[in-house]
């Protein structure tokens, strides 16, 4: 409708208030403060902090590595920017690295200084209910970085092993999942806590000294959610373990399927990423990991080896699956016998 001749023709005012009307309509239903942005995923958002994960100025992310602190800093600013504030007083939460490079033989065949601490990244999305008990979602930022001596066949000295799959791209998925989140948060029924690992590839120890924190700090976690390596899908197939402590099937029957993924509900249990720190604590865990690892701890885990298609789909489902844990009623409880 061409409202400056309704505007000129004073016969038409009754069109031109409903013209308005809908104008106005519009505008509150695409605009307005009542609306919510799409949870769907920005694969270019990510794919960028996976390039400044991967960079050569953080060399790898090598826990005590000083590296570590200068990726937990931007970690922590773009978490802070999706609406996410700290747990504690501050979102860097330092951890003592109790001598396990030595102990694991890392300092001998690894380049770089040796601080005597890493960092965890701990954030939060409050919601209305601050004494129910919390979902974590987390993922491990550090990686190996560069090697100073040959380790076995595959890791020769002055290769730099830079962990766009491991785990540069778990890290950036529990980003960008809490920027989609955090405007819902009014729905929630539980907190979610944000959590990035420092040195999962030492041994879980950033996982095993937070599990700790949050126990002391009567934080009670009601589910674990651990993202690993989603940047690397084989056909249509990602992976969700944790039905062996609880009935996890029954959240990803809620959440339904789209982009035509395959939920593999694996019977397996991997003990080596961060979950198994919660798992073993006996707290209900689900842990997602895409099927194709060949570039697993080697140079050619880059960016630009990474599926961003498939990784658009996976963090979208994760998405809705972190959502579900935070809306639902209850969460799915421990099995009385595992």
């Amino acid at each position: 409708m061409d409202l400056f001749k309704t505007l000129r023709n004073p016969c038409r005012g009754d069109v031109l208030r409903v013209a308005l009307a809908a104008a106005g309509a519009a505008l509150t239903v695409g605009c307005g403060p009542t609306a919510q942005p799409s949870m769907e995923c920005d694969p270019a958002a990510m794919y960028a902090t996976i390039t400044t994960l991967c960079s050569d100025s953080l060399a790898g992310r090598r826990a005590a590595s000083g590296n570590d602190l200068r990726a937990a800093r931007v970690l922590a600013a773009e978490l802070c920017e999706a609406g996410c504030e700290p747990l504690w007083t501050k979102a860097l939460v330092p951890f003592g690295m109790a001598g396990a490079a030595s102990r694991r033989g890392m300092d001998r065949v690894l380049a770089g200084e040796w601080r005597d601490s890493s960092y965890n990244v701990v954030m939060t999305v409050r919601s209305r209910f601050p004494n129910a008990e919390k979902v974590l979602l987390g993922a491990h930022y550090d990686h190996l970085g560069a090697f100073k001596a040959d380790k076995g066949r595959k890791h020769k000295a002055g290769d730099m092993l830079r962990g766009a799959n491991d785990n540069a791209s778990g890290t950036v998925a529990v980003v960008e999942i809490a920027r989609r989140l955090q405007p819902y948060a009014d729905e929630f029924k539980r907190d979610l806590v944000v959590a990035l690992f420092g040195a999962e590839e030492m041994g879980l120890i950033g996982t095993g000294c937070l599990e700790r924190m949050l126990r002391d700090s009567s934080v009670t976690v009601g589910h674990m959610v651990n993202l690993e390596m989603l940047g690397r899908m084989r056909g249509d197939t990602l992976r969700l373990q944790g039905e062996m402590l609880s009935p996890v099937s029954r959240v990803a029957e809620a959440v339904g399927n789209t982009d035509s993924l395959r939920i593999d509900l694996s019977t397996g249990f991997s003990i080596g990423s961060d979950h198994f720190s919660f798992a073993s604590k006996m707290i209900p865990v689900s842990f997602f990991v895409t099927t194709d690892i060949s570039t697993l701890h080697t140079v050619d885990d880059t960016p630009e080896s990474l599926d961003m298609e498939g990784m658009r789909r996976a963090v979208n489902y994760i998405t809705r699956y972190v959502y579900t844990l935070l809306t639902m009623e209850r969460l799915p409880e421990l099995r009385e016998k595992i």
